[in-house]
């Protein structure tokens, strides 16, 4: 699908794809091409045969049908911008019963030049429904310039990170607390998730923070000096964004370290346990052994109360050796 925004006087209206020909062969206003799991013949139409891109970056376009995309990055092609920024979603996922929260990332391209603006994408994307929505009420927003509209995508995508990241920090306390009173391996299997979840997270918000920094800094001359302040503005959300996903990254290695120290914890206590109760039969073992041997003559054998005599004299043992143990504290 192809969705082509045209501004002049203060008016936006939707154009054909031959309409966006005629807009090319005598440029007057400005253009949004937004190009949504297009068709192949859309794609050469448009991004080859009309507006002449380079083949490398319709390369990273069309590779951005794979689940997670390429990496963000900005390219300068004189003439215009070639931008790849990565969204990034939660959604549930029934893992045996058990609902658990995976971070998946999509990939929106863009190509930004003086007056067009195309945005290439295979999923929906809310950013771009939003800028879209605000360009039909406002047309001024497609007026200030393709640079401008880019920021309000971006921007949105960003805004996007923040619910996601409140979510995984209700995670990080919930699990702090079951791993400290009922931890479980199915605790183990969530922290896990969780620190593969914050590590999508956190590449990504690396990668378009540096690229973002480029953008607002002003190192293209595609990018006014009156936009580079919304483009800054930006970049300061994606910094806290970023050191967000640090410090809970910092969370859960010290919760994995915590669960396994725990569990560590209560394996030492089971086995001591199990070792004072072994070596409390060690001598009754001996005894049973001992009056059990196949000799005529043993001691208490004839004896009418030689068991009860033998059961308090291996009770005797057994009561004092839980003394020693209590006293030197192994208990």
């Amino acid at each position: 699908m192809v969705n082509i925004y045209h501004y002049l006087n203060n008016a936006v209206r939707k154009l054909t794809i031959k309409e966006l020909n005629q807009f090319l062969q005598q440029p007057d206003g400005l253009v949004w091409v937004d190009m949504e799991d297009p068709q192949e013949a859309e794609e050469e139409t448009i991004l080859i045969s009309l507006l002449d891109y380079h083949p490398l970056a319709i390369e990273d376009c069309q590779n951005g049908k794979e689940e997670e995309g390429h990496l963000p990055k900005v390219e300068d092609f004189d003439d215009y911008l070639f931008i790849i920024f990565n969204p990034v979603e939660s959604v549930v996922v029934d893992d045996e019963g058990r609902k658990r929260m995976e971070i998946k990332t999509s990939q929106v391209s863009a190509f930004l030049s003086k007056k067009i603006l195309v945005t290439h994408h295979h999923k929906p994307q809310r950013s771009i429904n939003h800028a879209a929505q605000m360009v039909s009420k406002n047309p001024m927003m497609l007026g200030k310039g393709p640079d401008f509209l880019f920021h309000l995508i971006i921007d949105d995508i960003v805004d996007s990170y923040s619910p996601i990241l409140d979510t995984l920090d209700s995670s990080i306390d919930a699990m702090e607390d079951e791993v400290f009173h009922s931890p479980t391996q199915q605790s183990m299997v969530e922290i896990l998730n969780m620190k593969k979840n914050i590590m999508t997270v956190r590449r990504v918000a690396v990668y378009q923070r540096e690229m973002l920094n480029r953008l607002s800094r002003g190192e293209f001359t595609l990018i006014t000096e009156e936009e580079t302040i919304y483009y800054r503005n930006v970049y300061d959300h994606l910094v806290r964004m970023s050191d967000l996903a640090d410090s809970y990254r910092d969370m859960v290695a010290g919760l994995l370290d915590a669960y396994l120290s725990v569990t560590s914890n209560r394996l030492n206590q089971v086995m001591k346990v199990l070792t004072i109760i072994s070596t409390i039969f060690l001598p009754l073992s001996f005894i049973t052994g001992f009056f059990g041997m196949n000799f005529r003559v043993i001691p208490l054998a004839e004896m009418e109360w030689g068991i009860g005599i033998a059961t308090l004299f291996m009770a005797a043992v057994a009561g004092f050796m839980l003394w020693v143990f209590k006293k030197n504290k192994w208990l």
